[in-house]
């Protein structure tokens, strides 16, 4: 008798259990006649049988028969028979006796509960079920449903992103104001009069202490004067003549300036400048505290520089 092909329809998306792949349209196939389950034809081969756990198909689940004993119907005189021979004679050989398969007409084992060609469910007497017009709507209606949220979850994602960028836009752009603002500030500060005098009241105390007399002179104008808590006036030279004794008398000088203030009166203006601030004077041998005043003025003559031409101490 000729085998009709199974038609394809109730295999489609099956997976065989063995190799874990789909089984194509038009692929050798066998379906296990015991419980229903379609591998490729190799893979059945190959394994000997069904890859179903407990299945009587496969090769694996023990095929013998188990009798009761208690069951006079089935005591058997087993005679001088060995075990061997005993365990044979119990095997049923499903292969003696076969059936035509309702549906596809070809010759299936009598024992068979599926169809191994066509898959025909012999218990119920249906074909496999394949995926119905009420199955198909409600895929369609399930990818529908799954599409709108994916857009309503892109359109949000997206929003957020515009958010989140423009966020990051502007936190951007504050801070290239604020860093442009602080560098502007700071350049405007570092090239004011303000900072280049403090400055150069800084290195005048900084030579003062490291007992450089040369570069101590050199932030005093020639017409430099004097003028300590006795009101006396002494001139540069007396000056420098004093300060020198210092320096050859005294081990350790120790000076700080503290509180700095630009002071602005008639006196004063953009080239004459009046500076207050506290000073304290330590040394092995001599110590005092006091206010110092510094008038300082910048031309053409010192460079445009600012230097010191009056130093009062009180």
């Amino acid at each position: 008798m000729s085998t009709p092909l199974p038609k394809y329809d109730f295999l489609k998306n099956k997976i065989c259990p063995y190799c874990q792949s789909k089984i194509k349209s038009g692929a050798d196939f066998t379906v296990c006649s015991q419980c229903g389950t379609p591998h490729h034809k190799e893979c059945w081969e190959e394994n000997l049988g069904c890859t179903t756990y407990g299945c009587k198909n496969n090769p694996l689940t023990d095929k013998t028969v188990e009798i009761d004993s208690t069951d006079p119907a089935n005591s058997i005189n087993i005679g001088d028979q060995t075990i061997d021979s005993i365990r044979e004679s119990l095997k049923i050989n499903s292969d003696e006796i076969t059936i035509e398969c309702p549906n596809c007409k070809s010759e299936i084992d009598e024992s068979s509960d599926f169809c191994k060609y066509c898959g025909y469910n012999l218990r119920e007497k249906k074909l496999p079920d394949t995926k119905s017009e009420k199955d198909t709507e409600e895929k369609k209606e399930f990818e529908k449903e799954f599409k709108k949220r994916y857009k309503d979850k892109v359109g949000i994602t997206r929003n957020r992103f515009y958010i989140t960028l423009g966020s990051f836009v502007i936190l951007i752009s504050a801070i290239a104001f604020l860093t442009y603002t602080g560098i502007t500030k700071l350049n405007k500060y570092f090239s004011s009069d303000e900072y280049k005098i403090k400055s150069t009241i800084e290195n005048w105390k900084d030579a003062w202490e490291k007992e450089d007399i040369n570069k101590f002179n050199s932030y005093m104008t020639d017409d430099y004067e004097y003028y300590g808590r006795d009101g006396k006036r002494i001139d540069f030279k007396e000056r420098v003549k004093r300060i020198e004794w210092t320096f050859k008398n005294y081990k350790k000088i120790k000076i700080d300036f503290s509180e700095y203030k630009m002071i602005t009166d008639s006196s004063t203006s953009d080239v004459d400048k009046k500076i207050q601030f506290n000073q304290t004077y330590e040394s092995d041998k001599f110590n005092e505290k006091g206010i110092k005043t510094l008038r300082m003025y910048k031309s053409a003559e010192t460079k445009d520089e600012w230097k010191i031409y009056r130093e009062f101490f009180d």
